[in-house]
């Protein structure tokens, strides 16, 4: 697995504006986001200058090459809690690039944010997605039962959260998994 040093979160870029819209709309993203549908250039645009303000989404480079996104949202500063969500855009990212931006993400949010919960929905068969919060130490905390239509069909949303007590408890095995 690849080492830290060689990965890291930036704030997102005017260049690389394309490129995140090109991920947005690819068939292996867009199939386990919540909101299936195409996105417009005007939409994205609206969307990235938001993103960009906020401050809250970042890209993950590896040897300073964007590979991945994660951004939170839906942040409520009074509690200390917001929602995520995540890619690896690149289909040829290193092994093990998904635990990285993940260590990287709740380090910043939880330590650099004060966040105290982190939220995330899940839809149901996301397999992949599913396995990475329950290593990643996130606890289900309720099923949306045919909650959306994805593909003529309704599909359930799991919800999971991820406290700062627990992501403290996880993240040294973790991060030595890692290294």
């Amino acid at each position: 697995m690849r080492k830290f040093k060689e990965y890291k979160l930036t704030d997102l870029k005017e260049e690389f504006k394309k490129l995140i819209l090109e991920w947005r709309n690819s068939d292996h993203i867009r199939k386990y986001m919540i909101d299936e549908n195409i996105i417009t250039e005007e939409e994205h645009n609206k969307w990235f200058e938001s993103k960009k303000t906020e401050k809250l989404a970042k890209l993950l480079l590896f040897k300073e090459k964007p590979i991945g996104f994660v951004n939170f949202s839906d942040f409520d500063y009074k509690h200390n809690i917001c929602y995520w969500g995540f890619y690896i855009g690149e289909k040829n990212a290193p092994k093990g690039s998904g635990l990285i931006m993940g260590l990287l993400a709740l380090n910043y949010i939880f330590e650099e944010c004060y966040l105290n919960k982190l939220y995330s929905k899940v839809l149901s068969f996301n397999d992949k997605s599913i396995n990475y919060h329950k290593k990643i130490g996130f606890v289900e905390e309720s099923m949306l039962k045919n909650h959306l239509i994805k593909n003529n069909n309704y599909v359930d949303i799991i919800e999971y959260t991820l406290s700062k007590e627990n992501w403290e408890k996880r993240k040294k095995e973790l991060e030595e998994n890692v290294n």
